[in-house]
Parts: structure tokens; C-alpha cells; sequence
């Protein structure tokens, strides 16, 4: 029952995302278009990063993360009035926190670019990257606050508004492109300011939803709640492995900016790519089964969290070795097919499609990351995902040291990440076992043997196929057309060899669709 139910809610959320995925590809398709890949690109994603690198870390983040086990043992264990008062004095713990660091960003801009920004030489290309990290810094503050309103509305069981918001993003940036760039000399300017305009529209979506489900804000900032004091207790240790995290993308991005122009943006590229397949349905797994768990944990029914967890890890596999399978044997008809225009040439879809194999590789690794993290945070235990993020930093630094070094260049950073994703899982299994025994992690590795070798025969099919076509000489409707061709039989091959190996992810797909079909057709 557990397992259908976070399969149903993920749906939900996994719909809204696809939305949202759709948008922001449409945004990479025209920044991609319009900047291609230079220096200039890379100015704007590195100073990107940054704003990004302090939201992870205290909005969506380490709060976030805190913030929704406390709020739902309250809601099971003490009254409506009680939660509604946490939940009012822990945004506003939060509106001071993200005030403070938004204005100590501002002021230390030129300090943050230039750490993480070493090999940008050109004093008018770090100047650049200053101005736009100023410029998008109190993004920070506007998606601290739509942060917020997701975890108090995924507690509880809303989980629409949430999942759409990031489409709203999207729509600020593709104005910025589109519209707003036209009013600078420096195009790159207007993303900037679509990155605000995003955040003002996502919060502006959230209100609604906030005050329907229960809200009222009032400004009552208490460090010395209990509550609060809980959230802090759990926030610090979460803190700190978040922003391992954070700095093993920041650590890439520095060595990126050392290679060659458009480096960092061949990444960033790579990285929207593996991105769409975790947003779309490992996220949105990730963001059901926290709240599902933290409610199970609070009643210590640890064979309820199995029951999840085993559901959430099995999902996360069925959609994500196949979709590894899918970018590794066609990564460049996929970056061919999307990016290859005006300012974005075929050597920069080769570029790309080489950061892309290697990110790929490592995508079942992240996916079962991001749903086995959620675990130890509604149980309470930050410690253990700090200690495997500090094994994921030190992996991924020291084979993204020496693996630029070698042919793979840039792409060696998207491989070291691969690896530090596997070190980091196979880290984390060891303390679960520990912990919850072999009965938790039993039905991961049958899932994962039947969903491999299933996305091993759809890779083989679809790498003969796509070697067939010359890609670098095609027009973009023939792209298209082979592009559908290779994911419809992919996808036939991949259901067919998962339905006979009876994986149990088939049933639920099956059901959820069958549901569907009944309520739109």
C-alpha cells in the first residue's frame, strides 16, 4: 500500500516536472542558440553557480531537509495551532538568514568569483562575472522563500504548486534571453534579470496555495523554540554535507575554467541533460518519500520506511539505468539534436556529448543518492549523509585532478563525478545495513540486476542504430524523426525485456497509467 502510494504521489509531482523539464529545455535550447558556447556563457554560469551554490545550502537545502521532519512530528504529535506556530517562526528564522547572506554575497562578490573562478584570466570577463553574480545574489532570497512554502506544502500531501513553480523560473529566463537581453549592450545582462523575474513569479504562485492548505504569515523570529532549536540541532550537520555537495560542483566548475572557453558550458550543458531524468522522476521521488518517511519514523514503523524505501529505490532504478543506457549510446544525436544551431556548432555538440557520456555513467548512482539521503534525514541522522558527501569530495576532487589531465579533459570532471557518486552510495549502503539490516537493501539489488540488464540490451539496440546515421550532416526535422525513432524503440525494447524479467515497477507503471487513461479519456 505504502509503495503504490508514493508511486501515485510521484506521479503527481513527476507531471509537473516534465512540464517544468519541457520549459527549461526550451531555455537551454535558446541561451545555447543565442550565446553558444564562449567565454561569455561561462561568465554567466559560473556566476550562476554561486547564488545556486548558498540556495542548496540554506533555503532548499539544509533547511528544507530540517525543517520537514520536526513539522511533520508535529503534526502527528501535537496540534494544528502548535505546527502553524513552527512553521511561522521558522520562515521567519529564515527571511533574517537569507537577508544576511544575500547582503554579505552582494559585498564579497569579487572575493566568491575569484575563488571559484581561478582560471578566468581577463580582467573584463571577471569583472563581467561579478557584475552578474551581484546581479542574481537576491535570487537567493526569493526561491529561500518558495523553498519554504515546498516543504511545508509536500508535508502536507500538496505537492502540485511545488513541482510547477520551476516552470515559472524558466519563463523568467527565456524572457531574459528573449526580451530583456535586447535592452543591453552586454546580451548576457538580460538572463540576469529574467533569473529575478523567475523567482518573483514562483513565489507569486506559492501564495495561493500556502493560505489555501492553512497559512498566515506573521513575523515571529524565536531562535529559542524548541522547534527551532531542533531544526538548528539537524540543520548543522546537514549543513555541512550539502555543501560537500555543493563544492564538489563548485570544485568542477573551477577546474573547467582552467581547460579551454566554453568548458563550463559544455558541463552545464551535460549537466541539464542528466538533470531532466533526475528532476522528472527521482526528484520528485525524493520529494514524496521524505515527508512519507518522516511520518513512519515518527510512528517507528520502521517495516512502513522498508516498505517506501524499497518502492522509492526500485522506481528510481526503473527510469534511471535505462535513461544512462539512453544518453550514453546516443549522446550526440541527443546534443546534436537540441543545442546544434546558430552560435552552437557541431564541434560544440561533440564537446558536450563527450561530458555527457561520462556524467551518464553515474546517473543510477546519483538517482539512488538522492532517494537514500531522505532516509537517514527523517530518522533524524545528518551524520551519516555528511560523512558520505565528504567521501563523495574527496573522490570527485582527486580523479577530477588527475583525470583533466589526461585525453578525457573536461570530460574527465563529469566522470570523476560518476565515480564519486558510486563511492558515495556504495558508502551509504554500509551504514543502512547497519542500521536497518539486510532486509532494506535486498530488494534494491533485485531491482537493480533486472532493471541493468534489461537498459543493457535497450543500449546495444539503440547504439547499432543511431552509428547508422550521420548526424553532423542532417537537418533538424530528420533529427527529430530519428531522435523519436531511437526512444520508441528504446522504450519498447526496455518494457518488453522488464516485463519478462518480472520487474515490479511494470505492475505500478501499469496502474498509474490505467488511472489515467480512466480520469482524461
Amino acid at each position: 500500500m505504502d509503495r503504490k502510494k508514493v508511486i501515485r504521489s510521484t506521479g503527481v509531482v513527476a507531471g509537473s516536472t516534465f512540464i517544468s523539464r519541457i520549459f527549461g529545455f526550451v531555455r537551454d535550447i535558446l541561451i545555447s542558440s543565442i550565446f553558444g558556447m564562449n567565454d561569455v556563457s561561462d561568465a554567466f554560469y559560473v556566476a550562476f553557480r554561486i547564488p545556486n551554490l548558498f540556495r542548496r545550502l540554506v533555503a532548499e537545502g539544509a533547511l528544507t531537509i530540517s525543517f520537514i521532519p520536526v513539522y511533520t512530528d508535529y503534526l502527528h504529535n501535537k496540534t494544528r495551532d502548535e505546527s502553524e506556530i513552527l512553521a511561522r517562526k521558522t520562515v521567519s528564522v529564515l527571511i533574517l538568514i537569507l537577508f544576511a547572506v544575500v547582503s554579505l554575497g552582494i559585498i564579497f562578490s569579487p572575493q566568491i568569483v575569484n575563488l571559484f573562478a581561478y582560471g578566468f584570466t581577463d580582467d573584463s570577463l571577471l569583472s563581467l562575472t561579478v557584475l552578474l553574480n551581484r546581479l542574481m545574489f537576491p535570487y537567493l532570497f526569493l526561491v529561500g522563500i518558495v523553498s519554504f512554502c515546498m516543504g511545508y506544502l509536500n508535508s502536507n500531501k500538496h505537492f502540485f504548486a511545488p513541482a510547477f513553480s520551476p516552470v515559472l523560473l524558466n519563463v523568467g529566463i527565456i524572457c531574459g534571453a528573449v526580451v530583456f537581453s535586447s535592452f543591453f549592450e552586454q546580451k548576457i545582462m538580460g538572463l540576469a534579470f529574467g533569473v529575478l523575474f523567475g523567482g518573483i513569479m514562483q513565489i507569486l504562485l506559492q501564495l495561493p496555495y500556502m493560505r489555501r492548505s492553512g497559512f498566515r504569515f506573521s513575523f515571529m523570529p524565536d531562535f529559542k523554540d524548541p522547534g527551532i532549536r531542533r531544526i538548528f540541532k539537524m540543520m548543522t550537520p546537514a549543513l555541512l554535507g550539502i555543501a560537500i555537495y555543493q563544492i564538489n560542483i563548485l570544485v568542477n566548475t573551477a577546474f573547467a575554467t582552467t581547460i579551454f572557453k566554453g568548458a563550463v558550458s559544455s558541463i552545464y550543458y551535460s549537466d541539464r541533460l542528466t538533470e531532466i531524468v533526475l528532476g522528472i522522476f527521482v526528484v520528485s521521488i525524493a520529494n514524496v518519500i521524505l515527508p512519507e518517511m518522516s511520518a513512519k519514523s515518527a510512528k517507528n514503523d520502521v517495516e512502513g520506511m522498508k516498505s517506501i524505501y524499497a518502492g522509492a529505490a526500485g522506481a528510481s532504478l526503473f527510469f534511471a539505468l535505462p535513461a544512462s543506457a539512453f544518453l550514453m549510446s546516443c549522446s550526440l544525436p541527443i546534443v546534436s539534436t537540441f543545442f546544434e544551431r546558430n552560435n552552437f556548432t557541431h564541434n560544440d555538440s561533440i564537446l558536450t556529448s563527450q561530458a555527457l557520456f561520462y556524467a551518464a555513467i553515474g546517473l543510477s548512482a546519483v538517482a539512488l543518492v538522492r532517494v537514500t539521503m531522505p532516509v537517514f534525514y527523517a530518522v533524524k541522522n545528518t551524520k551519516i549523509p555528511v560523512f558520505t558527501s565528504f567521501i563523495s569530495l574527496v573522490v570527485n576532487a582527486g580523479a577530477g585532478y588527475l583525470l583533466i589531465k589526461t585525453d578525457l579533459r573536461h570530460a574527465g570532471l563529469t566522470l570523476a563525478v560518476s565515480i564519486a557518486a558510486f563511492a558515495q552510495i556504495f558508502t551509504a549502503f554500509i551504514f543502512m545495513r547497519r542500521k536497518f539490516g539486510k532486509g532494506m537493501l535486498k530488494p534494491v539489488l533485485v531491482s537493480f540486476v533486472k532493471s541493468f540488464l534489461a537498459s543493457v540490451l535497450f543500449g546495444i539496440i539503440l547504439y547499432i542504430i543511431q552509428s547508422k546515421i550521420d548526424w553532423s550532416d542532417c537537418p533538424f526535422l530528420m533529427k527529430v524523426f530519428w531522435l523519436f525513432v531511437l526512444i520508441s524503440t528504446g522504450a519498447a525494447v526496455y518494457l518488453s525485456a522488464a516485463f519478462i524479467l518480472r520487474v515490479k515497477e511494470i505492475h505500478y507503471l501499469s496502474v498509474f497509467l490505467n488511472k489515467i487513461r480512466r480520469k482524461f479519456l
